[in-house]
Order: C-alpha cells, then sequence, then structure tokens
C-alpha cells in the first residue's frame, strides 16, 4: 500500500512511534505496516485484544464498560486506543473493534458494524463504520480505512 508508506515516512519525519490495538482485524493492520521496509524505525508494538477479559487485561478497559456498552462501542474502541498508548508509550496508536459477522451480533449488533479510534497527541478520534460484505471483506476495509484515518491526521 502505497500510502501505508507515505505513513512510515511522516511518521519517521515526525520521530513519532506507532502502535495497534486490534480487535476485529486480528493483527491485520500491523502486519500491514510493518510489511513496509524501515517500518522498525516507527512501528513499537501490536496488541490483539481479541477477547474482553484481554481487553482488559492488557489495555485496562473497565469490565464494567465492557458489560454495559460491548466490546463494540465507541467506549471501548477509545479505551483500546488510550491503553495501548499508555502501555506502548506510542504517540500515535490504532484501535480497531468491530463485529465482522457473517450474522448479527447476539446482542442485535449488525454485521460490519465497526469502530476505529486513533489516538494522537494526546486526543483520541473515533468514528463509526458500517461496511457490507464478507467477514474478510469487513476487516479488510476496516485496515484501509484506518490507514485512511492515520495518513489524514499525518498530512493535517
Amino acid at each position: 500500500m502505497e500510502t501505508v508508506a507515505e505513513i512510515v515516512k511522516l511518521l519517521k519525519e515526525q520521530k513519532t512511534h506507532i502502535s495497534t490495538a486490534e480487535s476485529l482485524t486480528g493483527g491485520m493492520l500491523a502486519s500491514c505496516i510493518v510489511s513496509v521496509p524501515g517500518a522498525s524505525e516507527v512501528f513499537e508494538e501490536g496488541y490483539i485484544t481479541y477477547s474482553d477479559a484481554v481487553k482488559h487485561k492488557v489495555l485496562g478497559v473497565s469490565e464494567d464498560d465492557l458489560k454495559k456498552y460491548t466490546a463494540v462501542s465507541p467506549v471501548v474502541a477509545k479505551q483500546m486506543a488510550e491503553g495501548a498508548a499508555r502501555v506502548s508509550g506510542s504517540g500515535l496508536v490504532v484501535a480497531t473493534t468491530g463485529y465482522a459477522g457473517p450474522d448479527a451480533a447476539e446482542d442485535g449488533t449488525p454485521a460490519g458494524t465497526v469502530y476505529i479510534c486513533v489516538y494522537y497527541k494526546g486526543i483520541a478520534d473515533t468514528r463509526k463504520y458500517s461496511f457490507k460484505g464478507s467477514r474478510n471483506n469487513v476487516r479488510q476495509r476496516t485496515v484501509e480505512e484506518a490507514v485512511k484515518l492515520v495518513h489524514g491526521l499525518l498530512v493535517s
């Protein structure tokens, strides 16, 4: 991805490290970043926190909020990003959480519901998406949108 190479270049110039906190993307975003030569200079670490228990244990996501809002919520996406920033020390963190499907979740959340949170310079920006298509399409679209968000922040 050309945009990812540009992100790595911009992070190097800004002397900023990036980390990821991924749920539904299961490491796809981190893999996308580290596929770029030179990413080792800016990629700090990635967390795959697929279960609620690990979101709490590793990133400090509130157990009460996980129960109240579920993992597929803006509240949890933000806590994932903030927790990964705290644990990694990275200046930029991207968190992904959502429900890829193929069917709706037990609580009625439609398949394709995704939250992406980018934590940068102390500010968390969380966005909601509704993607269509297969489980893998939802996951891939999530990575693509996360990359667009990060790139947009770095060039602004």
